[in-house]
């Protein structure tokens, strides 16, 4: 298998174990929100991170930004006024994970380093985690990794990843190196439209099938859609997340393994219907 190609039970197999605090409440998951964009305007964001009642956990699954360079020098007003935003929430008590996905790069795993950075984050996920609530367990990850056709994608997902690739940024001016990202975004936008246009729900189904033994659920983001897959083999289900970015959805879970849409398409929020 090439190096750049994913080894999801390696990835499995290495994911961190993290515990929803003790308490009544709920899990609210959160993905791709593409902050920057004209359709994912800042306030709307702001205003959904505090109405979610009775939270023990939120969970992002990546791709915040547009683009986010996580080195403090790449730093800039729009940036720290989102990252405020999730350490309001924070101070209030709720503890947030946040899963890296594949328009944030050099985001640190090693939690004394956020701490350092003064990243709003309780933890920081490279990868797949474990969430534990009670007896039940849950995987996550962003989604990038899932589609193994793509392979120009998991070229660069490669790339950008690497310490290399780290240390170039690291060298570069905060404008020329934010110039220099936005345009291998575009230009990634731009390729494998076949790839990126035709769902792929064989290899979600694949991807099911090989990591969720054992598990009560999976969820995760990057694909634009709101999705339930059935994983043959197992009652479990794949749950792809709503992309906060078009929909204004989040998703809530709750300790019995209930999974509620709640839109904040208006400015009051509205629950929607068990998804399962």
């Amino acid at each position: 298998m090439p190096s750049w190609m994913p080894d999801w039970r390696k990835m499995m197999e290495e994911a961190p174990e993290i515990t929803v605090p003790p308490g009544e409440g709920f899990v609210y998951l959160i993905a791709d929100s593409h902050l920057g964009d004209a359709r994912a305007p800042t306030g709307e964001f702001f205003a959904m991170l505090g109405q979610l009642p009775r939270a023990r956990l939120v969970v992002f699954l990546g791709d915040l930004f547009k683009v986010w360079l996580a080195m403090p020098k790449f730093s800039d007003r729009h940036t720290r006024e989102i990252l405020d935003g999730f350490a309001n929430l924070r101070a209030s008590g709720v503890p947030i994970l946040f899963v890296v996905g594949n328009r944030e790069f050099f985001l640190p795993a090693d939690p004394a380093m956020a701490r350092k950075l003064e990243l709003p984050f309780d933890h920081i996920v490279n990868g797949a985690c474990l969430l534990r609530w009670g007896r039940r367990r849950w995987g996550l990850t962003h989604g990038d990794i899932v589609n193994r056709r793509d392979h120009r994608h998991l070229k660069w997902r490669r790339i950008s990843r690497s310490r290399g690739f780290a240390a170039l940024f690291a060298a570069m001016p905060g404008w020329l190196a934010r110039n220099i990202a936005q345009r291998l975004e575009r230009a990634m936008a731009g390729t494998n439209k076949d790839i990126k246009v035709q769902f792929p729900l064989d290899e979600l189904r694949a991807f099911g099938a090989e990591v969720m033994g054992g598990l009560d659920g999976f969820f995760l983001g990057h694909f634009h859609r709101d999705e339930v897959i059935a994983i043959p083999g197992t009652k479990a289900l794949l749950r792809i997340v709503p992309d906060w970015h078009s929909r204004k959805i989040v998703l809530r879970l709750d300790r019995s393994g209930a999974i509620a849409p709640v839109s904040f398409s208006s400015s009051q929020a509205t629950s929607g219907e068990s998804a399962g």
